[in-house]
């Protein structure tokens, strides 16, 4: 695993922040009908849509975590080689060329994203940065968890207890969007009003998905309490219904 640098991104303008993690999916599956190439098609394509809002552009700060080739790595997040900073503001994001390989420890990447996060928090609390949106935590995968020999495994039936833990007490929001091939019981046990399968390898729908609930999230929880959003959150019926609800522009 590539360790992050100690220091992170330069405060921006902004005195607020919203954190936008992604854990993503790089194992040898991903390269069965090109899904790898489809995800880097859809990630530039993504990261050029949040650079043309200019609010996102002053609030958001992006960290990517892969699990699959190379293990669970945190990644670069301004496409270097080199190990970097876990977060960088959208004006520095250059997604990076993502390669499939390997197993699918997916439970400790998502523990990765999570870990970084926390991090980034803590760091902008000593820094005086408000965190005024609620941070957010996006699985995107096409299987299911594997340990670090490529043997199944169900360590993710721990963990979701464990998010619904975090969510209630840190204030975060973690969703699962799979592609196919990903087991849509395990999406649905990690983020049970907040996850979404998309067609095929269809990769920019299910970074649609992901901006929509940017985008609603940003609205909807902007100067509101945690606890009042987590209470909306629990009237949503179905995970569909939250994800149509988002896409119509409905709070």
């Amino acid at each position: 695993m590539t360790t992050p640098a100690v220091g992170f991104p330069p405060v921006q303008s902004s005195k607020s922040r919203l954190l936008v993690t992604l854990v993503v999916d790089t194992s040898s599956s991903m390269a069965r009908d090109d899904a790898i190439g489809q995800l880097n098609t859809a990630l530039r394509t993504w990261r050029e849509d949040l650079h043309a809002d200019n609010h996102l552009r002053h609030i958001t700060e992006i960290a990517v975590v892969t699990f699959g080739a190379g293990g669970v790595r945190v990644v670069d997040p301004t496409g270097h080689e080199r190990a970097g900073e876990p977060y960088a503001p959208i004006t520095r994001f250059q997604p990076p060329t993502l390669r499939a390989g390997g197993y699918s420890p997916m439970v400790k990447g998502i523990k990765d994203g999570l870990r970084i996060m926390d991090e980034r928090r803590q760091a902008l609390a000593r820094e005086g940065v408000q965190m005024a949106y609620t941070p957010l935590v996006f699985l995107l995968t096409d299987g299911a968890p594997s340990d670090d020999q490529g043997k199944p495994c169900d360590l993710w039936r721990s963990l979701a207890p464990e998010l619904r833990r975090q969510e209630a007490e840190q204030g975060l929001m973690f969703f699962a969007f799979g592609v196919r091939g990903a087991d849509a019981k395990v999406l649905e046990a990690l983020a049970p009003d907040k996850h979404y399968q998309a067609e095929g390898t269809d990769f920019a729908s299910v970074l649609g998905a992901v901006r929509q609930s940017i985008d609603r999230v940003v609205r909807s929880t902007e100067g509101v309490r945690t606890d009042e959003m987590a209470s909306r959150l629990k009237k949503r019926r179905s995970a569909m219904d939250w994800i149509t609800d988002h896409a119509r522009g409905e709070a």
